[in-house]
């Protein structure tokens, strides 16, 4: 097979070339420093997200920034460290991608991807069948409303406290409060105190008037639930299936399908599987899972009581653990 001599030539610049564009590479180094721009893991759609940008420590200066993301034009103007980037979370009950790439002379570029997942806090946006309870009650604190509901000696909240004062959202995203509250540790929730006896616990975290669960409360609601009694510390044998149910959250259930589980979704306590934080609330873990309840009633003076579920199991069992380490739901109890 004859091949041309233009051909060679072609074949030689393009080694060349390549050896150019290696060598040059080579000559690079990378940056130092974390991008971190911050983007919460969910925001409500139509909602601005704030992001902050910088991160790199070396080189020291001469770095250029600028983003991109997978849902607007891309806006690659550029910015100086500790300037900040807006967008707007789109309509769409969606995960979207956002990208900061950091850029210098005579280095790699650096680049991190954030996501953020547009939610509706809502029954009917982002929450689809879950049965609404007919009664509320509003915090006078924040004016949020939460679905209430009678069951046993006890009214219950029907949904997880979300008030800011304390706690932390799911990954640290303040807005998925509207949806599965925030996650507190014991302390936060009790205000450090314990509580015995039917209704009562202390207020803590929940509102005026309100309380949070004692083991005697949490008692009383299974039995109410069951027509059974069941001393707290047991497994409450098929309990879980009189709170969990067959809602989702942005399509997705909350409870997965298990042929262990069976919903009867009549008491209107709604569980939701809220997951659960750890290490002062910097790591999450269980959402759509597993949810975690506080009591108030102090096992020792290093550990309090909790009760769980999983979506794997139709009981509702109980544990115990520290008071400062792990972050779990507060459901707020009054007497009637």
């Amino acid at each position: 097979m004859r091949i041309s001599f233009r051909y060679l030539l072609l074949v030689l610049g393009m080694v060349l070339l390549a050896a150019a564009c290696h060598k040059k590479d080579k000559d690079k180094i990378y940056m130092e420093g974390n991008l971190d721009p911050q983007v919460p893991a969910y925001k409500v759609c139509g909602t601005a997200v704030i992001c902050k940008t910088g991160g790199i420590t070396v080189p020291s200066s001469g770095v250029k920034y600028y983003w991109t993301d997978s849902f607007h034009t891309s806006d690659t103007t550029w910015r100086e460290a500790g300037q900040v980037f807006y967008f707007v979370v789109p309509d769409s009950l969606a995960k979207y991608s956002i990208f900061e790439t950091a850029v210098a002379d005579g280095y790699y570029n650096d680049i991190y991807v954030a996501y953020v997942t547009g939610i509706m806090p809502w029954l009917g946006g982002s929450i689809k069948d879950l049965p609404e309870p007919i009664d509320s009650v509003q915090d006078a604190r924040d004016e949020q409303f939460y679905h209430i509901v009678e069951l046993g000696n006890l009214v219950w909240f029907a949904e997880n406290l979300n008030y800011y004062g304390s706690g932390s959202g799911y990954e640290g995203a303040d807005d998925i409060g509207f949806i599965t509250g925030r996650l507190y540790n014991w302390k936060e929730a009790t205000g450090g105190e314990s509580g015995t006896g039917l209704g009562g616990g202390p207020q803590g975290a929940c509102p005026s008037g309100w309380t949070v669960p004692t083991n005697e409360d949490w008692e009383d609601l299974a039995k109410a639930l069951s027509g059974e009694d069941h001393p707290f510390q047991s497994k409450w044998s098929g309990v879980g299936n009189y709170v969990m149910n067959e809602a989702t959250f942005n399509g997705d259930r909350f409870w997965p399908f298990s042929i262990n589980t069976s919903f009867d979704t009549s008491s209107g306590w709604n569980a939701l599987s809220g997951g659960m934080s750890q290490h002062d609330h910097h790591n999450f873990e269980g959402l759509l899972n597993y949810a975690y309840f506080w009591s108030s009633s102090e096992k020792d003076s290093d550990n309090a009581y909790y009760r769980y579920l999983y979506y794997d199991l139709p009981d509702f069992p109980f544990g115990y653990t520290g008071k400062d380490g792990v972050g779990f739901s507060v459901r707020c109890v009054k007497k009637k």
